[in-house]
């Protein structure tokens, strides 16, 4: 009997990120279902919902792929100075995500919107803390 492969850092967090386009997909479904059902916006609400979860989503998935561009004991400067990037290309993203989705999409639910986003936010966090 063979023992079963350590599973890297990197390799958890790949599932992380998997688990996380499912969080989307699903979060999507549910908003769909409840704009056509319950508030009947013509999918105003879905969609919006749909964009901050997916803005929430990249911004992640960005940070992860800056985080983790580098491993092993002696790249710890690299690690640093790369988590110090990957915040900044993350923070900088959800700016111009949300300025450019405010000018570009109509009609648009901000309220949607920040939910979408924050409730990717949230299943991140629960997420990482059940990855630790």
């Amino acid at each position: 009997m063979t023992k079963p492969a350590k599973r890297t850092q990197k390799d958890k967090i790949g599932i992380y990120i998997k688990r996380q386009a499912w969080i989307l997909f699903i979060l999507i479904i549910i908003a769909w279902l409840v704009d056509t059902i319950w508030l009947h916006s013509e999918l105003t609400i879905a969609k919006s919902a749909a964009i901050g979860a997916l803005l929430s989503f990249i911004t992640q998935a960005v940070f992860a792929f800056f985080i983790f561009w580098y491993t092993g004991y002696r790249a710890r400067q690299h690690i640093v100075s790369q988590l110090y990037r990957g915040q900044m290309s993350k923070w900088l993203l959800t700016v111009f995500g949300f300025a450019l989705i405010f000018i570009t999409v109509q009609p648009l639910s901000a309220p949607a919107l920040f939910i979408g986003f924050m409730v990717m936010q949230i299943s991140h966090s629960w997420m990482l803390w059940h990855i630790r």
